[in-house]
């Protein structure tokens, strides 16, 4: 039997980390079953959504995205074989990039099964990773613009925060039963993590220490959360640079503990994300009921956050603002 599964997303959910590991180990897991096909120059399959939106030419597959996916059709839907198939974009709620589901499933129709696969963050985490990956290209709004917006439109960033619309969207092309989402939480703390949670999902009988690992097994990892904030704050309203991340960080850490788990959101906005999104969160694992066994998303309680950016008091500030002074003198 054939079987394609199209793994969205979301964003800021290890998806880098699945894509350059199946793709190292594109090899062994196809010897299992699994193909991960290697798709132009990157690890993840980013072109088969270079049809709806803008993305990096980089990403651009010769055939473009259908005709692509219609050629994979033609090479795997006749083997007894699971198509993996990995693109946060897929995922993307900004109607200028709604990808068009019905096109997609019908250029992998000839694979006798399909599943959408979609793991899911808290809203805050999310939130706080989409906060740090933009940071990274540009100074964004502050961290309260982030939860004002993810509360009133459902979507921030181009991004759903809002999951049951996800879900409305997602819909209109499959059947519930062919729509499995996966609790991030849950994930982490699988055996073998994320990768290990993949691989059980996916029915492919290897262990993570099989794996070769690749950036030690976790890629694209966001920067302590507080420290890009006070380092996008001093250099606003230009991108920080990676030093004064650094700089900013190391001053959070001697400041407030070399373990702290901080949160770009006040202790007040964290509240209102939460209590927002709790009524939304348990509607979605109602509508998953019967589809999926007691899905639910999870927030363990040593990812609660213990420091919020209204804790940066004066004497933090102060602080920082003398390692900078330091540092800046040192240059001349």
């Amino acid at each position: 039997m054939s079987k394609v599964v199209l793994h969205i997303g979301t964003h800021k959910t290890a998806t880098t980390t699945i894509q350059d590991t199946f793709h190292q180990n594109a090899g062994l897991l196809a010897e299992h079953g699994l193909v991960y096909p290697r798709l132009g120059n990157v690890t993840g399959h980013h072109g088969l959504v270079m049809d709806w939106g803008w993305l990096p030419e980089v990403y651009r597959l010769p055939s473009g995205s259908l005709g692509s996916l219609q050629q994979l059709n033609d090479m795997y839907s006749d083997q007894d074989v699971t198509l993996f198939l990995s693109s946060e974009e897929f995922s993307r709620g900004d109607p200028a990039a709604l990808v068009d589901f019905q096109a997609v499933r019908e250029a992998l129709s000839g694979f006798d099964e399909i599943e959408v696969l979609c793991t899911l963050r808290i809203q805050w985490q999310f939130l706080q990773s989409v906060y740090l990956e933009t940071s990274k290209i540009k100074n964004p709004p502050r961290p309260s613009e982030f939860a004002r917006q993810a509360m009133k439109s459902g979507i921030c960033d181009g991004l759903w925060v809002d999951y049951t619309r996800l879900l409305d969207h997602l819909e209109q092309s499959f059947s519930p039963d062919e729509i499995t989402f996966l609790d991030y939480e849950t994930c982490r703390s699988a055996k073998g993590g994320i990768i290990g949670a993949f691989l059980a999902h996916l029915n492919v009988p290897i262990e993570v220490e099989d794996l070769a690992p690749v950036n030690g097994g976790a890629s694209n990892v966001s920067p302590l959360s507080l420290a890009s904030f006070a380092a996008n704050v001093l250099s606003e309203p230009h991108v920080a640079p990676g030093w004064l991340v650094t700089l900013t960080g190391d001053a959070i850490r001697n400041h407030y503990g070399q373990e702290i788990k901080p949160c770009v959101f006040s202790s007040e906005e964290y509240k209102r994300l939460e209590t927002h999104f709790e009524t939304l969160n348990e509607s979605l694992s109602q509508r998953r009921n019967g589809h999926q066994a007691s899905f639910s998303l999870t927030a363990s309680a040593e990812s609660r956050p213990d420091v919020f950016r209204n804790h940066l008091n004066w004497d933090f500030w102060l602080r920082a603002g003398r390692r900078l002074t330091a540092e800046l003198v040192q240059l001349k």
